[in-house]
C-alpha cells in the first residue's frame, strides 16, 4: 500500500479516472444516489490516494482549502473500495489527511456527513454542527477542532 497527495494540477489523468471511478461507485451506484459529483470543489485543494500494490486505487478523500466551500478548511468524498471495506484503509486516508491539515495549519475542519455515518466521524472527534438534507440525504455539518 501506498498514499499520494497531490493538487488538483498535480493528478495525472489515470489518477483522476481512478477517484472518479471510486466516488461513482461508492457514492452513485452503491448509495443509488444521483448527484453532481463534478462541483468544482476538486480544483480547489488537494487529493488524497491509497492505492493497494496492483495500483488499485482503495481508498481516497479529498481536502478542500479554507474559503471555497465553508471559511474553514473541509474535507468530504471519503469513500473506501468495497472489497477493501473491512480494513483499516479508512483510518490511513483520514490520518493522512489530518497529517496535511497539520503541515498547513489548519487548527478547524467542517465537513458533510451522512447521517448514518455520522458514528465514523463522531469516534474521530468531529461534532454535529447543524442538520440538512443534501441530494436527497439526511446530513449534518460537522466541525473538528484540533
Amino acid at each position: 500500500m501506498y498514499t499520494l497527495t497531490k493538487k488538483f494540477h498535480e493528478l495525472t489523468i489515470n489518477e483522476l479516472y481512478d477517484i472518479l471511478q471510486l466516488r461513482n461507485q461508492c457514492f452513485i451506484v452503491e448509495q443509488k444516489v444521483p448527484y453532481q459529483d463534478l462541483d468544482n470543489f476538486d480544483k480547489e485543494g488537494h487529493h488524497i490516494l491509497l492505492y493497494d500494490t496492483w495500483d488499485n486505487l482503495v481508498a481516497y478523500v479529498r481536502a478542500i482549502n479554507p474559503g471555497v466551500r465553508f471559511k474553514e478548511p473541509s474535507c468530504g468524498r471519503i469513500c473506501v473500495a468495497e472489497s477493501y471495506r473491512k480494513s483499516n484503509h479508512y483510518d490511513t486516508v483520514y490520518d493522512e489527511l489530518m497529517k496535511l491539515g497539520d503541515k498547513l495549519g489548519y487548527k478547524v475542519w467542517r465537513a458533510v456527513a451522512q447521517k448514518k455515518m455520522y458514528p465514523i466521524w463522531k469516534r474521530k472527534g468531529w461534532e454535529k454542527d447543524k442538520e440538512f438534507i443534501e441530494d436527497g440525504i439526511e446530513s449534518y455539518e460537522v466541525i473538528l477542532r484540533r
